[in-house]
Protein backbone atom coordinates (compact mmCIF):
# COMPACT_ATOMS: atom_id res chain seq x y z
CA UNK A 1 0.00 0.00 0.00
CA UNK A 2 3.22 2.56 0.69
CA UNK A 3 3.90 4.34 -2.73
CA UNK A 4 7.78 4.20 -2.67
CA UNK A 5 8.19 7.22 -4.84
CA UNK A 6 6.15 9.34 -2.66
CA UNK A 7 8.20 12.39 -1.61
CA UNK A 8 7.47 12.24 1.91
CA UNK A 9 8.94 8.69 2.25
CA UNK A 10 12.98 9.77 1.91
CA UNK A 11 11.33 12.35 4.67
CA UNK A 12 10.28 9.80 6.77
CA UNK A 13 13.55 7.70 6.14
CA UNK A 14 15.29 11.20 8.25
CA UNK A 15 13.29 11.40 10.95
CA UNK A 16 15.14 10.76 13.80
CA UNK A 17 12.04 11.56 16.14
CA UNK A 18 9.70 9.06 17.00
CA UNK A 19 6.72 11.77 17.86
CA UNK A 20 5.71 12.85 14.29
CA UNK A 21 6.20 8.93 13.21
CA UNK A 22 3.56 7.91 16.13
CA UNK A 23 1.48 10.66 15.16
CA UNK A 24 1.48 9.57 11.34
CA UNK A 25 0.42 5.67 12.01
CA UNK A 26 -2.16 7.15 14.44
CA UNK A 27 -3.86 9.19 11.85
CA UNK A 28 -3.30 6.34 9.09
CA UNK A 29 -5.12 4.05 11.50
CA UNK A 30 -8.10 6.65 12.11
CA UNK A 31 -8.46 7.19 8.71
CA UNK A 32 -8.77 3.47 7.54
CA UNK A 33 -11.06 3.32 9.64
CA UNK A 34 -13.46 6.67 9.12
CA UNK A 35 -13.11 5.93 5.57
CA UNK A 36 -14.62 2.13 5.85
CA UNK A 37 -16.95 2.46 8.93
CA UNK A 38 -20.51 1.77 7.86
CA UNK A 39 -21.21 4.57 10.08
CA UNK A 40 -19.95 8.37 9.73
CA UNK A 41 -18.04 9.43 12.99
CA UNK A 42 -15.35 11.80 13.40
CA UNK A 43 -12.22 10.90 14.78
CA UNK A 44 -12.94 12.28 17.99
CA UNK A 45 -16.25 10.53 18.51
CA UNK A 46 -14.69 7.55 17.70
CA UNK A 47 -12.21 7.85 20.43
CA UNK A 48 -15.15 8.63 22.85
CA UNK A 49 -17.31 5.60 21.71
CA UNK A 50 -14.68 3.62 22.79
CA UNK A 51 -13.70 5.45 26.11
CA UNK A 52 -18.11 5.07 26.93
CA UNK A 53 -17.02 1.19 26.64
CA UNK A 54 -14.27 1.24 28.69
CA UNK A 55 -15.63 3.09 31.69
CA UNK A 56 -19.27 1.59 31.44
CA UNK A 57 -17.13 -1.98 32.45
CA UNK A 58 -18.13 -2.35 35.95
CA UNK A 59 -13.92 -1.83 37.54
CA UNK A 60 -13.68 1.47 35.80
CA UNK A 61 -17.45 2.23 36.95
CA UNK A 62 -16.82 1.40 40.17
CA UNK A 63 -13.44 3.52 40.68
CA UNK A 64 -15.22 6.53 38.49
CA UNK A 65 -18.06 6.05 41.45
CA UNK A 66 -15.46 6.25 44.34
CA UNK A 67 -13.89 9.40 42.56
CA UNK A 68 -16.82 11.25 42.41
CA UNK A 69 -17.88 10.31 46.27
CA UNK A 70 -14.73 11.65 47.45
CA UNK A 71 -15.41 14.96 45.37
CA UNK A 72 -18.71 15.29 46.83
CA UNK A 73 -17.21 15.20 50.10
CA UNK A 74 -15.45 18.11 49.73
CA UNK A 75 -17.81 20.26 47.69
CA UNK A 76 -15.56 23.03 48.01
CA UNK A 77 -13.27 21.30 45.54
CA UNK A 78 -16.23 21.22 42.82
CA UNK A 79 -15.44 24.20 40.90
CA UNK A 80 -16.46 25.77 37.73
CA UNK A 81 -13.93 24.03 35.80
CA UNK A 82 -15.31 20.92 37.13
CA UNK A 83 -19.23 22.10 35.57
CA UNK A 84 -17.81 22.74 32.55
CA UNK A 85 -16.05 19.35 31.68
CA UNK A 86 -18.95 17.49 33.10
CA UNK A 87 -21.56 19.62 30.36
CA UNK A 88 -18.36 19.84 27.49
CA UNK A 89 -18.42 15.59 27.55
CA UNK A 90 -22.05 15.42 28.43
CA UNK A 91 -22.84 17.40 24.77
CA UNK A 92 -20.24 15.12 23.02
CA UNK A 93 -21.80 12.12 24.70
CA UNK A 94 -25.47 13.27 22.81
CA UNK A 95 -23.87 13.43 20.02
CA UNK A 96 -23.01 9.93 20.18
CA UNK A 97 -26.73 9.50 21.16
CA UNK A 98 -28.55 11.21 18.66
CA UNK A 99 -26.55 8.64 16.21
CA UNK A 100 -28.00 5.79 18.06
CA UNK A 101 -24.55 4.50 19.79
CA UNK A 102 -25.37 5.59 23.44
CA UNK A 103 -27.93 6.08 26.05
CA UNK A 104 -26.40 9.30 27.81
CA UNK A 105 -28.23 9.35 32.05
CA UNK A 106 -27.53 13.11 33.82
CA UNK A 107 -29.75 12.04 36.43
CA UNK A 108 -27.55 9.47 37.92
CA UNK A 109 -27.07 9.36 42.14
CA UNK A 110 -23.68 7.96 42.36
CA UNK A 111 -22.25 9.67 39.00
CA UNK A 112 -22.42 13.16 37.42
CA UNK A 113 -23.91 11.38 34.20
CA UNK A 114 -23.39 8.18 32.36
CA UNK A 115 -23.09 6.84 29.17
CA UNK A 116 -24.65 3.24 28.01
CA UNK A 117 -23.46 1.77 24.78
CA UNK A 118 -26.94 0.39 23.09
CA UNK A 119 -26.48 -2.51 20.74
CA UNK A 120 -26.22 -0.23 18.00
CA UNK A 121 -22.91 1.31 19.59
CA UNK A 122 -21.36 -2.22 20.06
CA UNK A 123 -22.20 -3.26 16.19
CA UNK A 124 -19.72 -0.19 15.77
CA UNK A 125 -17.36 -0.82 18.21
CA UNK A 126 -17.22 -4.55 16.96
CA UNK A 127 -17.08 -3.35 13.21
CA UNK A 128 -13.80 -0.20 14.31
CA UNK A 129 -12.18 -3.54 16.13
CA UNK A 130 -12.39 -5.44 12.66
CA UNK A 131 -10.91 -2.53 10.93
CA UNK A 132 -8.28 -2.12 13.33
CA UNK A 133 -7.08 -5.47 12.19
CA UNK A 134 -7.38 -4.86 8.80
CA UNK A 135 -5.42 -1.75 8.57
CA UNK A 136 -2.90 -3.29 11.07
CA UNK A 137 -2.73 -6.49 8.43
CA UNK A 138 -1.69 -3.68 6.15
CA UNK A 139 0.65 -1.57 7.20
CA UNK A 140 2.69 -4.63 8.95
CA UNK A 141 2.88 -6.48 5.54
CA UNK A 142 6.39 -5.97 4.33
CA UNK A 143 7.71 -5.79 8.33
CA UNK A 144 10.21 -8.85 8.91
CA UNK A 145 9.72 -9.17 12.91
CA UNK A 146 6.61 -7.45 13.99
CA UNK A 147 6.97 -9.27 17.51
CA UNK A 148 10.40 -7.10 18.01
CA UNK A 149 8.25 -4.19 16.60
CA UNK A 150 5.70 -4.59 19.12
CA UNK A 151 8.03 -5.08 22.19
CA UNK A 152 9.98 -1.89 21.03
CA UNK A 153 6.33 -0.27 20.99
CA UNK A 154 5.30 -1.91 24.60
CA UNK A 155 8.41 -0.62 26.16
CA UNK A 156 8.14 3.17 24.56
CA UNK A 157 4.34 2.98 25.86
CA UNK A 158 5.21 2.20 29.24
CA UNK A 159 8.04 4.96 29.41
CA UNK A 160 5.44 7.26 28.43
CA UNK A 161 2.41 6.12 30.31
CA UNK A 162 3.04 7.47 33.24
CA UNK A 163 3.46 11.06 32.08
CA UNK A 164 -0.43 10.96 31.10
CA UNK A 165 -1.61 9.24 34.13
CA UNK A 166 0.43 11.63 36.57
CA UNK A 167 -1.13 14.12 34.86
CA UNK A 168 -4.80 12.87 35.02
CA UNK A 169 -4.34 11.73 38.69
CA UNK A 170 -2.98 15.15 39.32
CA UNK A 171 -6.17 16.55 37.63
CA UNK A 172 -8.76 14.52 39.46
CA UNK A 173 -10.37 13.32 36.56
CA UNK A 174 -13.90 11.84 37.35
CA UNK A 175 -15.59 11.67 34.25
Amino acid sequence: MAEKEHIHMSIIDNMKSIAPLISMIEESRLTYIKENLSQHLHSSQIKLLKEANKHSKPAHKKLRIEKYQKLLENPDQIGDLFELHKNLFIKKYQKLEKKGLVEVNTECEDLPYDVTITQKGMDILAEIKDLEAQWQEIVQKEVEDTDALLQSLKQVTKEALPITYNHKKQQKFTF
